[in-house]
C-alpha cells in the first residue's frame, strides 16, 4: 500500500537528488524483482527469496477506520463481532485472489470473526476513497491513513483489538552492483522513515 507519507518521501528524494530519474510503478501484486528488472522494490513482511538483499525501512500497524459520517449513521462497533452488522470494505489480495484477513483479537486464542462481503476492492486507493466517502469501514495500515486520521476525515475504532503489526523492507537483487544512485535511495528511505517513526513516538 502506497500512502501519502511514502509519496512525500519520494518527493523529498527527487528534490534532493534531481539528477536521479525515478521510474516508479505502484502495484499491489508481488513482482519478480529480478525477472522483471526492478532496481528495488518496497514490500511488507519478511524476505522469502534468498536472491534478494533487503533493508528494514519501517514498521506499521493495521487499523480499522471509517468516516465520522458513516459512524453517525450506523454507530461504532465496540467488538469485532459487531462488524457483521456493518459495511466492511474488503481487500482482495492480488497474488492469491483471497480476501485480506482482519486480524482483530487481543490474544492468539480468540476467535477470528467472519466479515460480510458488502464491498470488495483490489486497490488500496479505492478502499481508502470509499472509506473517506463514508461508504463503509476499512482495515488499513496506519501509515496509509495517518493524514486522514490527523485531519479527522477518518476515525479509528476497535483499538484494543487492532493488534496486527508488520514491517516493510526495501529489496534489491543480491548479485547486482549497488550503484551510487541506488545506495542514495536506500540510505534516504531508511533515514526518512526512521526520523518519521521517532517523531510519532
Amino acid at each position: 500500500m502506497i500512502g501519502a507519507p511514502f509519496l512525500e518521501v519520494l518527493t523529498a528524494f527527487q528534490r534532493k537528488y534531481p539528477e536521479v530519474e525515478l521510474d516508479l510503478e505502484f502495484d499491489n501484486r508481488k513482482v519478480d524483482v529480478i525477472e522483471e528488472g526492478f532496481d528495488a522494490v518496497v514490500r511488507s513482511g519478511e524476505v522469502e527469496d534468498s536472491q534478494l538483499s533487503s533493508k528494514l525501512v519501517g514498521s506499521f500497524r493495521m487499523l480499522v477506520v471509517g468516516a465520522p459520517s458513516y459512524f453517525e449513521r450506523h454507530g461504532k462497533p465496540s467488538h469485532p463481532r459487531d462488524l457483521a452488522q456493518h459495511t466492511c470494505i474488503q481487500f482482495r489480495m492480488p497474488n492469491t485472489g483471497k480476501l485480506q484477513i482482519w486480524r482483530l483479537r487481543r490474544t492468539n486464542d480468540e476467535a477470528e470473526y467472519r466479515l460480510p462481503t458488502c464491498m470488495t476492492c483490489n486497490s488500496n486507493e479505492a478502499r481508502l476513497s470509499f472509506a473517506l466517502a463514508g461508504a463503509g469501514i476499512a482495515y488499513m495500515s496506519d501509515y496509509s491513513v495517518q493524514h486522514a486520521l490527523a485531519s479527522g476525515a477518518l476515525v479509528s475504532v476497535l483499538e484494543d483489538y487492532a493488534t496486527e503489526k508488520n514491517v516493510f523492507r526495501l529489496l534489491w537483487p543480491s548479485g547486482k552492483h549497488i550503484t551510487p544512485k541506488l545506495r542514495a535511495f536506500i540510505d534516504f528511505l531508511t533515514e526518512q522513515y526512521s526520523e518519521r517513526q521517532i517523531r510519532q513516538k
